[in-house]
């Protein structure tokens, strides 16, 4: 079983393969990188050295796209937003919002970019972390309560192209749909890219994932023909009420379901982030790394090394220990 944690914001090599190291020693024998726009743009040879110390281990290696166009999981910026401010989601209001559309020629141009770069870093898997659609009340409580996206004019245009008929103001089945459809179209397209790189693909969704965020049918991405690892986050701390066990559980099932079904590999993410310093936050890893590692998973993960002390804003109360707890409940390993 894979048994592993991302890692991020180190991009000295002497420093990475010390962690690389203790990793290895620790009983890891995987390890995700972030790879961010930033990234790409002034650390893309020093992340490929990243990538090449980690298969020199003998770790399988993921690089995912870290707060890319903020439609994917982490807390890196994003400069296209910036430059690119016709591009983003649009709210049914008008307002744009803090995202960029799928349906966008020159994001989606951008993705192809930085998903040829990661490739070119020569990881085994390219890692999509959380795809989705944006929330409107995750950046503005005033916005109304049906207010939705996207209806900028790249998704007016598709919609009326797939549809012949003007895209509706109201949201309806058929919005929910074509927001699906065209999720799952790009990530297609960029896997398509990755599969011809040699590398394999990974899509990771948040254990709630419904039409709001963009796929609320897990299975038309499992059966896709370019995914070869099925993958969620069962992040009690944000998503769980008191029952951690059965909602890590249902995730497991959830993934392991699908990938048996499909043929594909299953993969459990840990949360390692955000947790305060009392006896129920160790009970809580302890519990969701065993829930996984017992099951018929294939992968197991925890968001992020060394209980993300070194980003204070989301650091554990009590990295260390969290970071302990977790890798005591992972079984023996051979790296």
């Amino acid at each position: 079983m894979e048994q592993g944690a991302s890692y991020f914001g180190v991009r000295d090599l002497r420093h990475v393969e010390e962690d690389l190291d203790r990793f290895a020693d620790e009983g890891l024998n995987a390890i995700l990188h972030t790879y961010s726009e930033r990234d790409r743009l002034f650390y893309e040879e020093t992340m490929a050295n990243v990538v090449a110390a980690s298969n020199d281990r003998g770790f399988t290696t993921y690089v995912n796209p870290w707060g890319v166009g903020k439609v994917f999981g982490g807390e890196a910026l994003s400069q296209f937003l910036g430059k690119h401010p016709g591009d983003r989601q649009q709210l049914v209001t008008g307002s744009r919002e803090h995202a960029a559309c799928f349906n966008s020629p020159a994001f989606r141009e951008f993705v192809r970019e930085w998903t040829r770069s990661a490739v070119g870093l020569d990881p085994d898997v390219v890692f999509w972390d959380e795809p989705h659609w944006i929330l409107p009340e995750w950046f503005d409580d005033d916005e109304p309560d049906d207010a939705w996206v996207c209806r900028c004019e790249h998704c007016r245009r598709r919609y009326r192209e797939e549809h012949d008929a003007p895209m509706p103001a109201t949201e309806d089945d058929t919005v929910r749909r074509f927001r699906e459809d065209s999720l799952l179209e790009f990530l297609d397209e960029m896997m398509a890219i990755v599969r011809e790189g040699g590398a394999e693909n990974a899509v990771c969704l948040v254990p709630e994932s419904d039409a709001d965020h963009g796929i609320a049918d897990w299975k038309r991405l499992a059966g896709g023909e370019y995914i070869d690892l099925i993958s969620t986050d069962p992040y009690w701390g944000l998503f769980a009420g008191d029952d951690v066990e059965g909602f890590v559980r249902d995730s497991v099932d959830r993934v392991t379901d699908l990938a048996s079904t499909h043929g594909l590999r299953s993969q459990i993410w840990v949360q390692g982030f955000g947790l305060p310093d009392d006896p129920s936050t160790y009970d809580n890893v302890r519990t969701a790394t065993r829930c996984a590692a017992e099951s018929e998973v294939d992968s197991v993960f925890m968001w992020g090394y060394d209980g993300c002390r070194s980003i204070s804003s989301i650091a554990s109360k009590n990295p260390e220990r969290v970071w302990g707890t977790y890798l005591d409940a992972l079984p023996e390993s051979s790296p």
